[in-house]
């Protein structure tokens, strides 16, 4: 298996929980504070991204002893960002065109952006993919 997908199985399911993060914060805010849509997403992404961020680094990846943690958290801000655009766009453009429940919408929209943004940019872009020969599953 090529050293660029395995860690993708330890990605998978740090996304998971930072997803549920993500929808049940996304989900509290928009029914029991009742922020917008675009608000309770953006909401939702900054509390996942804080858990993707934290796991990513200390198990994804097994990127914790490095020095450079303040500049991956400037990368994975950026890289969060685009995700939250996209996630806020998709969620709003896919509920003007298809009528559905917000998670379900929001569950659609999510699964596109991990899998073509996603993973790739954190594997080679926020944690430096020189260190990933060590990881083992």
């Amino acid at each position: 298996m090529s050293n660029f997908f395995k860690p993708l199985f330890r990605f998978v399911p740090v996304s998971g929980l930072a997803t549920f993060v993500d929808f049940g914060t996304s989900y509290l805010v928009l029914h029991y504070l009742s922020f917008s849509y675009a608000w309770s997403t953006i909401v939702g992404n900054v509390a996942g991204g804080i858990i993707g961020f934290v796991l990513s680094r200390l198990w994804v990846f097994q990127d914790s002893k490095t020095e450079k943690s303040q500049w991956q958290l400037m990368k994975y801000i950026l890289v969060s960002m685009g995700s939250s655009v996209m996630n806020t766009l998709g969620v709003l453009g896919l509920s003007k065109i298809i009528t559905a429940d917000y998670l379900i919408i929001r569950a659609l929209v999510g699964t596109f952006v991990f899998v073509v943004y996603s993973y790739g940019l954190n594997r080679l872009f926020v944690f430096n993919a020189k260190n990933h020969e060590k990881i083992s599953i």
